[in-house]
């Protein structure tokens, strides 16, 4: 579903080589970019001031032949703290690298008082539906009122302005898929984190869903005629995880969530997020499957991990997003934070799948135009240092106080 190219001068880490993703080159690995992170959250007072994370990118060619109308979007998730809002932007690159935010971000806001996705909307599934001519989005909302999660939909003509799927018949505008209902069910409680892709003249729909007596995320699956009517599987009453957890002592044991899935040829790759039992170590995944529904796990998981402690990625990494561009590389983006706090913002880094790829940098910014300086990062506690460097921490953790001077003592 989605494809991306990317530039940067590459110093390479080989992670691990699984034999069953081998594609078209034999030096493949997920390997992590050396100057990760690639896209920072926002400056003050904005609606991404704290942290951007759970993306979907894809390659755009403006449906003609010139490669030099390629780009690639790039929908994220983004948080604030000042304006208390979780919101949808968008971002543009010509290399996959350098990113430009759209001005007028957020491109979908959350609902109002009293809707399904009055708290927020986070992870975006896009695919542009060339048979109709328009942009479709599937995305996960959230209000404590309602319960757990669920997934809307929006449409758009240029990718940019999107209008919520509204039914006239009921009272939540974009919500086209909900919890099954049933407590003991996987998904009794909530869906999220939806992967949208659309072949063989149906949608398709892998999510994550929690309920039931293991109450963790788990995927599950449902097809559509219209991207908007979804049948689970197994069915309505009893569904059933097609990627359930790991068994005890797992890699995984604790959640599958969060996929993203590639179809080449006659089989579908899914990377996806897993994690421990107490969910203090995630990792990403590989798996494959010929229906959709009956997936084989790589013996290799997890092909990434965190990075060493004091690395801006260490400990977690989440929501991998994988994509592959017109050459057939594929290239993953995913967040994470260097502490498994909620005080700590996540940040995007990019990792790609060919050892001896070395592509060359290309310039998105004009040369008149200054990139915007890489923000500080807060520290636990903000220290006066930190503040004076503009940290976005200073603004909404508690004042700084400094520690009162030892007496000298008397002679």
């Amino acid at each position: 579903m989605k494809r991306v190219f990317l530039a940067a001068t590459i110093t390479l880490l080989l992670l691990i080589l699984p034999a069953s993703i081998a594609f078209s080159t034999p030096d493949a690995g997920w390997n992590k970019y050396v100057s990760n992170p690639i896209l920072f959250y926002g400056p003050p007072a904005g609606w991404d001031d704290f942290s951007i994370y759970s993306t979907d990118v894809m390659f755009w060619d403006h449906n003609d032949a010139d490669p030099n109308n390629d780009e690639f979007y790039m929908w994220y998730s983004g948080t604030s703290y000042n304006m208390n809002g979780k919101d949808l932007g968008l971002a543009t690159s010509k290399d996959g690298m350098t990113w430009q935010k759209y001005n007028g971000n957020p491109v979908l806001r959350d609902g109002g008082f009293g809707y399904w996705d009055y708290e927020r909307i986070n992870a975006p599934s896009v695919l542009y539906d060339k048979e109709a001519g328009i942009w479709k989005m599937w995305y996960a909302g959230y209000a404590a009122y309602t319960g757990g999660f669920g997934i809307g939909y929006a449409t758009s003509q240029d990718g940019v302005n999107w209008v919520k799927y509204n039914d006239p018949t009921i009272d939540n505008p974009g919500k086209v898929f909900e919890s099954s209902g049933y407590s003991e069910t996987f998904d009794g409680y909530s869906v999220l984190s939806p992967e949208v892709l659309k072949f063989n003249g149906k949608y398709h729909m892998w999510y994550a869903g929690n309920g039931g007596l293991i109450s963790s995320n788990q995927i599950g699956y449902a097809v559509s005629d219209d991207g908007i009517h979804w049948r689970r599987h197994k069915s309505e009453e009893e569904p059933e995880p097609v990627l359930p957890i790991g068994e005890l002592g797992a890699w995984d044991e604790g959640e599958t969530v969060s996929p993203t899935i590639i179809r080449k040829d006659s089989t579908l790759h899914m990377w996806y997020q897993g994690s421990n039992a107490d969910k203090s170590i995630t990792g990403i995944g590989h798996a494959t499957s010929t229906d959709g529904i009956t997936w084989l796990k790589d013996a290799a998981n997890p092909l990434v991990l965190g990075s060493p402690l004091g690395e801006w990625d260490a400990e977690r990494v989440f929501y991998p997003t994988v994509a592959e561009n017109a050459q057939g590389e594929l290239y993953m983006w995913y967040h994470a934070r260097r502490r498994n706090m909620d005080t700590i913002p996540f940040k995007l880094g990019v990792a790609f799948w060919d050892i001896n790829f070395f592509p060359t940098p290309t310039p998105t910014f004009a040369p008149n135009i200054t990139p915007t300086p890489t923000p500080t990062d807060p520290v636990l506690p903000a220290d006066p240092e930190t503040c004076k460097q503009g940290s976005n921490a200073c603004l909404y953790l508690p004042a700084v106080h400094s520690a009162k001077p030892t007496p000298t003592p008397k002679p």
